[in-house]
């Protein structure tokens, strides 16, 4: 059985990002650049008029004569400002050739055609916006890797760019397996439970912004998982599942993938989540989580997530999940031969970071899923004692943020 840390390095470095694409870019938010794209027009574009006022020619005089007028988006080639001149413009009008510096309007008063300034000292260029002097023609605007936020979007529409090349989007489907499990519109009777897991996925997945299909409730029969499988390969770039995959006889999904794929990892030496695998089905990835919810709560977040991260064009680093290292509120008194993954609250306490473990550690107990805010990284044949450091992963952006500032 492999550690975490070797089987998500493993994980990460075996992955290839996934295709390169085109696309509109009122559809790029929250996708990622896949390639450099540079600045096609230089910022500003010409010499412009940082505010409405008055473009002058020698800072030094005490007047200037107005001989025109100039607004946003005129042409200014046919005026050219001599010592003593002046024009009124306005913001983002471009300056006439002379000009040496901008007035603000209320720093000025008007005597017909005399223009006087109000304040003791004019500073050459004050005012004036410069050509390229934001962004220069052949420089690199966006850098591959970069997340489409908004102000990205509207830095690259700001430079005629109606495309972006990303990273396709990742098609998703999800499935859970066992004969035992219910959709919630049905009645329970003996021996069924109903489906969390598949809802846990496609819910986590949704919320990420993938194409996610739902591929329903897998039957325990080889065949029948090895065609359902095989089917949902030929539309969806990766497949996750949850259940059917530890060493039991009505266990039958690593058998079916062995059938029509091939089975890369399987067994972690993880609590809860041992029986974690992953594999494909030629270019599909299909990743298999354990039965037990909690179980697959964990892997998900801790191995599946950070390898659709790297699938959809992020770097190794950026892959990761991200850890945070805080002060232990608790103890733990029996060691484990596997690293833990306890549910726990992380907070801020006299300036540091600290974390309890919750109460329902059990694999099947999703409650205490609910309260975390991370996951706490116990170490192999390790106590914890309360003022231990430990390792912890936030489970929401929201959490991941605040800790970052």
């Amino acid at each position: 059985m492999l550690d975490y840390y070797q089987a998500l390095d493993n994980l990460i470095d075996q992955l290839p990002h996934t295709d390169i694409t085109q696309i509109p870019i009122e559809k790029a938010h929250g996708l990622l650049l896949a390639q450099d794209i540079y600045v096609q027009h230089n910022t500003p574009l010409f010499d412009n008029s940082a505010m409405d006022g008055y473009a002058i020619c020698g800072e030094e005089n005490k007047n200037w004569q107005i001989i025109d007028r100039i607004a946003a988006g005129d042409s200014a080639q046919k005026i050219e400002l001599k010592n003593g001149q002046a024009v009124r413009i306005f913001t983002g009008a471009p300056l006439p050739k002379g000009a040496t510096a901008v007035l603000a309007q209320e720093d000025t008063h008007q005597e017909e055609t005399q223009l006087f300034c109000q304040t003791p000292t004019i500073k050459a260029g004050q005012n004036i916006r410069y050509c390229a002097e934001e962004l220069s023609k052949g420089s690199v605007l966006l850098e591959a890797g970069q997340a489409l936020v908004p102000a990205a979007i509207a830095l690259a529409a700001s430079q005629g760019y109606a495309t972006l090349p990303i990273y396709s989007p990742l098609r998703i489907t999800v499935f859970s397996s066992g004969n035992e499990l219910l959709n919630p519109t049905q009645a329970l009777s003996d021996g069924k439970i109903y489906d969390a897991n598949r809802y846990l996925v496609l819910a986590w997945l949704q919320q990420l912004g993938f194409q996610v299909a739902d591929g329903g409730i897998l039957p325990d029969n080889q065949q029948s998982i090895a065609l359902a499988l095989k089917n949902a390969s030929q539309n969806a770039d990766v497949i996750i599942t949850s259940g059917g995959v530890s060493v039991g006889e009505e266990d039958h999904l690593k058998a079916a993938l062995l059938s029509i794929g091939e089975l890369t990892l399987w067994k972690l030496a993880i609590k809860p989540g041992k029986p974690f695998a992953w594999g494909n089905i030629e270019q599909t990835k299909v990743f298999m989580l354990p039965g037990n919810p909690v179980a697959t709560f964990v892997t998900f977040h801790q191995l599946v997530l950070p390898a659709l991260r790297k699938i959809s064009g992020y770097n190794r680093q950026q892959a990761y999940p991200q850890a945070i290292q805080a002060k232990a509120l608790f103890d733990v008194q029996k060691t484990q031969n596997r690293r833990v993954f306890l549910r726990g609250i992380l907070s801020i306490q006299n300036n540091e970071f600290c974390v309890e473990a919750l109460p329902n550690q059990g694999s099947a107990m999703l409650s205490a899923c609910v309260k975390a805010n991370v996951l706490i990284d116990v170490p192999p044949e390790q106590l914890v004692k309360s003022g231990d450091t430990l390792t912890v992963y936030p489970l929401t952006d929201e959490v991941s943020s605040r800790w970052k500032q």
